[in-house]
């Protein structure tokens, strides 16, 4: 790995770190590049986030690191967000005027609000809820890369025929769409389910732009064994993993 382009500090509440350990650590592993990257704000009870009222301080704080670290390695700023209508406003606010280069969609909770996609009640049809929500998203063309597109995989022990379906149009639109997919070494890291060596295989079938993010959430893990076996399964599996990102 020589670029990260998603992890999470202790703005998000449930990660550890300053947005400077991150980066000493990004140039102590020898990274090229990193994004400053966070989820976006949020002021619902779905989990742990800044609210909107600390977007402020955590876009101050990415701007200092940004100017006092750019010259020894690139950094950008990055957010990753669910798809929220109601919220698509403030985020081209964001992108607009702050300079937030890289958009991430990580759908954890439905543009509705009514699922979470971390504990399933009714799997098939919230399967196929989370397919609709993401497919929406990409259609907006906001989004550049789609990050842990196999997240649901928490809630099953094998991929069903429904499921991978599922992600067969996802991974079809994130081709029509020229969105980035991300193997998430952090799902490795937790042991939950994903990446899942059959949804990753049946990437294959499209021509897409697929890499690697360490999801830490805490700087020691920004380029740790879960990182490396994440590099290890994208070769066992025959995915071409870019290096870095283009915008």
């Amino acid at each position: 790995m020589i670029a990260n382009v998603h992890s999470h500090s202790r703005w998000c509440r449930h990660g550890r770190g300053t947005l400077e350990e991150y980066v000493k650590e990004g140039l102590r592993c020898g990274l090229e590049e990193m994004a400053v990257c966070e989820h976006v704000a949020s002021e619902r009870p779905m989990g742990p986030r800044m609210t909107w009222g600390e977007m402020p301080a955590f876009l101050a704080e990415a701007d200092d690191v940004i100017l006092r670290y750019g010259d020894q390695i690139s950094l950008f700023k990055a957010l990753e967000c669910e798809y929220f209508p109601e919220e698509m406003n403030r985020f081209a606010n964001l992108r607009d005027h702050q300079n937030v280069k890289l958009w991430i969609l990580g759908q954890h909770e439905s543009a509705d609000h009514r699922y979470d996609y971390f504990a399933m009640q009714d799997r098939d049809r919230e399967t196929w809820q989370y397919t609709e929500d993401v497919i929406a998203a990409l259609n907006t063309g906001f989004f550049q890369l789609l990050a842990h597109p196999d997240v649901i995989m928490v809630n099953y022990e094998q991929p069903t025929p429904l499921l991978l379906e599922c992600m067969d149009r996802i991974f079809a639109e994130c081709e029509r769409r020229d969105v980035a997919v991300e193997i998430n070494a952090n799902g490795l890291r937790r042991s939950v389910g994903y990446p899942n060596a059959q949804i990753w295989n049946l990437s294959k079938r499209y021509k897409l732009t697929t890499i690697i993010s360490s999801d830490a959430h805490d700087p020691r893990n920004l380029v740790d064994g879960a990182v490396r076996q994440a590099e290890q399964l994208a070769a066992e599996w025959g995915i071409a993993v870019t290096s870095k990102l283009t915008f």
